[in-house]
């Protein structure tokens, strides 16, 4: 089963330039900010509580629900909340209006971030499937860029 999960592709409109988070840990540590979807929560409420949790701010507009959706299985050995293989991950274009130093990172959940070009995705982010499913969300949301 797969546990319901959102990643927000964040942008500043100002620079072309988006978010990207890093996690605590070896492989696949740089991602776009995401989270799970608690029982009962819709996909949007689930995309701004998550980035209110993780990066502290509420400067977001847009909230874009994408049609592309990523399923991936979790890593051999980890155990999340022993029902769920995988997540289904649903996609929100999502524009960042605030400063960065409204940015305040979950230190329990992320120990950086790092304002990018599209062109320097391929730096961060080691897979390529997850790659190609951020830029098709990208290319779909282009005429709002």
């Amino acid at each position: 089963m797969y546990r319901p999960n959102v990643s927000m592709i964040t942008y500043r409109k100002s620079d072309g330039k988006f978010l990207l988070v890093k996690k605590p840990r070896e492989q696949h540590a740089w991602q776009f900010p995401q989270g799970g979807v608690e029982p009962g929560e819709d996909l949007e409420t689930a995309a701004k509580r998550e980035l209110k949790e993780e990066l502290g701010s509420d400067s977001f507009k847009g909230f874009s629900k994408s049609k592309h959706v990523l399923f991936y299985d979790f890593p051999a050995g980890y155990d999340r909340e022993g029902k769920y293989t995988g997540h289904k991950q649903c996609y929100f274009f999502v524009e960042f209006t605030g400063e960065d130093e409204e940015i305040v990172l979950d230190d329990k959940e992320l120990e950086e971030y790092r304002w990018v070009y599209q062109t320097e995705f391929p730096e961060y982010i080691e897979s390529p499937e997850y790659q190609k499913k951020i830029n098709q969300v990208i290319y779909e949301f282009r005429d709002q860029l």
